[in-house]
């Protein structure tokens, strides 16, 4: 025994003989095993739990009802602009054509023409009847001229050289009717 040593104390001299003492090539292995496997389970939970947050109800964007409400109004909007255009305009246009049957009526709003049939002409050429319009607004520093032409072309079923021409209130009325059918008889 030593001298030093007490006699209760048992000293236990073993080498510890791992596989990585004898082999440093594993044991870089091994941590760069370990190091991987780590970054792909944090990876990966970061990742489902960002996922499932997402998915959630309650961490929806803020305020997404009113942007979705939003864009559905800017989508109508546009819909109306350009799908509807026909229509739109048809409320505001000056010059409506009615179909009755016996007759072609022409509706002009004599409104955007100040009120006066004599600013409207209205001329025809074979089957191309011409509608001509001006009005003239004054103001204290300006002048606004409006002008319009509109071209009619019809066919040979109406008789243009029969057209009336009519006021009733803010509205000028030009009447052009069918030609009556030759009917042979036997």
């Amino acid at each position: 025994m030593d001298e030093n040593q007490k006699p209760e104390e048992v000293v236990n001299n073993y080498e510890v003989n791992t596989l990585c003492r004898k082999h440093p090539w594993w044991k870089c292995l091994l941590c760069a095993l370990m190091t991987f496997l780590g970054a792909f389970c944090a990876f990966y939970v970061v990742t489902d739990w960002h996922f499932k947050a997402m998915l959630r109800m309650k961490h929806r964007i803020p305020y997404e009802e009113r942007m979705e409400s939003f864009a559905h109004k800017e989508i109508a909007g546009f819909e109306n602009f350009m799908g509807k255009e026909g229509k739109k305009f048809k409320k505001n246009a000056i010059i409506h054509i009615q179909n009755s049957g016996k007759a072609y009526r022409i509706i002009v709003d004599l409104r955007a023409f100040d009120n006066n049939e004599n600013n409207i002409q209205v001329s025809t050429n074979g089957n191309i009847l011409t509608l001509a319009g001006r009005s003239v607004r004054k103001s204290k520093h300006d002048e606004q001229i409006s002008e319009f032409q509109q071209n009619y072309l019809f066919g040979s079923n109406v008789k243009l050289g029969s057209l009336t021409k009519e006021t009733n209130g803010n509205y000028y009325i030009i009447t052009i009717p069918f030609e009556k059918p030759d009917v042979e008889e036997d």
